[in-house]
């Protein structure tokens, strides 16, 4: 059956689940007080929706894919795909991914372990799955997405129907190498990987001005639609800022202050925060209202479902610096438009 990108949502009553991030312990609980089987069965016929990022930073993707997989296989649950997955499906080892990427594994054992690592033998299975999901769900009342709904980029895969999703993705990839490659300034991109990149992984200094490396992030954000519907556009930053394991030159826009539809739309990816604290990550402050349960975009009808569990590793690691309670898994239950997070809380939005 040919690949997907867009897939249709249940007519049921929904619950819809923020960035897992491996956080297995996290989502159980959030199940339960959800009200679910254990199997991700509702007595009442719910369903379950993922906003993508099930894995990365956590102590246990592995398991968070295999239970997803079986509810999926069961018809209790579905998912779009989010960035981190897409890193998996490219062959990309990025911050966290230690327990897929042997690449990653030292790298990442400081922030991340203890954890559990993919069997290696069950690796393809996986990804050969996980290529199978879709990139957005939706039905009439309603449109789900990892990170940003584009229409000029979904356009762009429309006309690629058929082809596999990976097969896109390296396509688009493709493309935008040669775009980059042909710039006038990729010279002054390639001294600055040699010479900088080495020290933009410092959190405690800021390496020599970059912007050569800025601009090569903010087109490659734009250039490839399943990037973008999956990390979202940036646009570049006023300063550097230190994000994601690096120091940054771009930002990410709120792409919500352009949408105009009518139809609701609900994302995760943006590290929300249920109890803003001076910590809380550079790239994302101002980026979402104040208020942590509140609708946003030009029409209040988008939504961010993310409030940052997967910086759980944060508290685990320096508990005099981070609270464990300033990171929360929720659900946005549809249409009651109500959050219920991991510990219990229902709270209703506004």
């Amino acid at each position: 059956m040919p690949y997907q990108y867009r897939q249709t949502l249940p007519h049921t009553p929904l619950d819809i689940i923020g960035d897992v991030h491996g956080e297995f312990a996290a989502f159980q609980s959030l199940l339960h007080h959800l009200g679910y089987h254990d199997d991700g069965r509702h007595p009442q016929g719910r369903r379950l929706v993922f906003v993508g990022d099930l894995c990365d930073r956590g102590p246990d993707s592995p398991a968070m894919l295999a239970w997803f997989k079986q509810a999926h296989e069961r018809g209790f649950a579905q998912m779009v795909l989010g960035n981190h997955e897409l890193n998996l499906l490219a062959n990309d080892p990025k911050d966290g991914a230690g327990w897929f990427f042997d690449s990653r594994a030292d790298k990442d054992a400081a922030n991340y372990t203890p954890w559990q690592r993919q069997a290696a033998d069950q690796k393809t299975a996986l990804t050969s799955w996980l290529a199978e999901q879709p990139l957005l769900l939706e039905r009439p009342d309603l449109r789900i997405v990892h990170a940003a709904w584009l229409p000029q980029h979904i356009e762009h895969l429309e006309a690629a129907q058929g082809e596999g999703l990976v097969e896109q993705y390296r396509r688009f990839d493709a493309e935008l190498d040669y775009r980059i490659r042909t710039a006038p300034w990729y010279a002054d991109y390639c001294y600055e990987q040699e010479h900088y990149a080495p020290l933009a992984h410092n959190p405690h200094q800021a390496p020599p001005p970059m912007p050569a490396t800025a601009q090569y992030d903010f087109e490659r954000s734009r250039l490839n639609p399943i990037r973008a519907l999956t990390s979202g556009v940036e646009r570049l930053a006023d300063a550097p800022f230190f994000a994601g394991g690096r120091w940054r030159g771009t930002t990410r826009c709120p792409w919500w202050d352009d949408y105009h539809a009518h139809t609701p739309v609900i994302i995760g990816h943006y590290w929300r925060s249920w109890q803003p604290h001076p910590a809380a990550l550079p790239a994302e402050r101002g980026l979402l209202p104040p208020q942590p349960d509140s609708w946003h975009g030009a029409r209040h009808n988008v939504f961010c479902v993310d409030f940052s569990i997967g910086a759980s590793w944060r508290a685990r690691k320096h508990p005099q610096q981070y609270q464990p309670e300033q990171f929360r898994l929720a659900a946005l239950r549809w249409p009651e438009r109500e959050l219920v997070f991991n510990n219990g809380e229902h709270v209703p939005t506004r």
